[in-house]
């Protein structure tokens, strides 16, 4: 029996689809769902860092990331609560994309991570290098939605 769906979420259209499939297993489980996002340590486009440096933009590099982090894990939320579910919990963290979901699937005690089978770059392949990652990795099952 699966109780407790972790759903990592980008603001992709594979990670939109990810989450109503979760939602579709929640109420058919009676499980939670968590979903989280991941904030890679990557740099701006040099435009926005350019706008910093002039003042433009007053955020930090931090807050802009976090803010936007938090953007995706509101929609998410809320396409999940118009299917009726309510996410258990949203939360964002910092780190490696694929090895900071497994371990958080793990300390959440997660049944399943269900996610996008690409992410916000797709390309020619047809599981994306994070899902592919996660999936390796992962003990706990994966369900890979396209």
């Amino acid at each position: 029996m699966i109780t407790t769906i972790l759903v990592p979420v980008d603001g992709s259209a594979h990670s939109r689809r990810a989450v109503l499939m979760a939602a579709e297993l929640a109420r058919g489980q009676q499980a939670t769902v968590l979903l989280l996002h991941v904030i890679r340590d990557l740099s701006l486009p040099k435009e926005i860092l350019e706008m910093i440096a002039s003042g433009e933009v007053t955020e930090s590099r931090q807050e802009l990331l976090e803010d936007s982090a938090q953007i995706i894990l509101d929609n998410a939320a809320e396409l999940l609560r118009q299917t009726g579910v309510e996410p258990e919990s949203m939360e964002y963290v910092y780190g490696p994309p694929a090895a900071t979901i497994v371990k958080y699937a793990q300390e959440k005690g997660a049944d399943l991570i269900v996610l996008g089978a690409q992410g916000l770059h797709p390309h020619q392949y047809l599981v994306g290098g994070i899902a592919r990652k996660v999936i390796d990795r992962s003990p706990i099952s994966c369900l890979l939605v396209r």
